[in-house]
């Protein structure tokens, strides 16, 4: 079975601020390949920064944005994701607050993913859990900006926990959006008895009741380029404890480069 690069996004924010190069080669030691959280790679020299990043082993994933900014602003998009050289730029959320709303949505990723598509680079929605259990005549909101949505123009990058947490299945999901989902975030939940996003309890990666181990091995099936741990919330274990706990059982269950 094919293997899969595995990212890490957030976590270890307060270690990143504390000792930025430092904190990326304890992820790399780890056996991290890249990070979401780009940011500091433009604090002084971009380049330099690129080059010091990749040296240590690993490389930037995404270039983060907001639907205003794909509006307002594409061509700084444009040139921030191409200096820090990341094959994707993320949208992180959409409202679904009605199926209107959602199309007109969808022209915007339309356009955008058009332009970004005529440069090289992929537009990716991330989603939550909302878009997976709100529906407008029986269709999802995912389902309606996937069917507004050219495949070459918009593709998805999962949230297999956030799917888990709306009641369906991440490993249907995957299989289902095949060819339009280039990465996924995999992060792992107590339950998901919860009332709303604000009271989840998280925990490492496969200490869990999501479909950890399965929605990656769907991923790797159907081509996911990146696999991207994820915990919004600490649980028992520090920062870096719970980076390495993901990865290990990740690793454990053979799916790590």
């Amino acid at each position: 079975m094919k293997k899969a690069k595995i990212g890490l996004i957030g976590l270890v924010v307060e270690e990143m601020k504390q000792d930025v190069w430092g904190t990326c080669k304890k992820l790399a030691d780890i056996g991290y390949k890249g990070i979401e959280s780009t940011g500091f790679l433009f604090e002084g020299d971009v380049e330099a920064n690129l080059e010091r990043l990749k040296a240590i082993g690993l490389q930037p994933i995404t270039y983060s944005t907001t639907k205003q900014e794909l509006i307002n602003n594409i061509d700084k998009v444009i040139e921030n994701a191409k200096k820090i050289q990341v094959p994707h730029v993320s949208v992180w959320y959409g409202p679904v607050e009605s199926r209107e709303q959602l199309i007109e949505d969808a022209k915007i990723y339309n356009q955008a993913g058009a332009k970004l598509s005529s440069v090289g680079l992929k537009l990716c929605y991330h989603n939550h859990e909302h878009e997976f259990n709100t529906f407008f005549n029986g269709v999802s909101a995912i389902d309606i900006l996937a069917e507004y949505t050219d495949p070459n123009n918009l593709y998805f990058e999962l949230d297999c926990a956030w799917i888990t947490f709306a009641g369906a299945d991440p490993v249907y999901v995957l299989n289902k959006m095949a060819g339009r989902v280039p990465a996924i975030h995999i992060k792992d939940l107590v339950s998901t008895n919860y009332p709303n996003r604000e009271s989840v309890v998280f925990t490492s990666v496969g200490t869990g009741v999501v479909k950890t181990i399965e929605s990656v091995e769907a991923a790797i099936k159907i081509g996911v380029e990146w696999v991207v741990v994820e915990q919004d919330r600490l649980r028992n274990l520090t920062a870096m404890e719970t980076a390495l706990v993901s990865y290990l059982n990740l690793k454990e269950a053979g799916l790590t480069l």
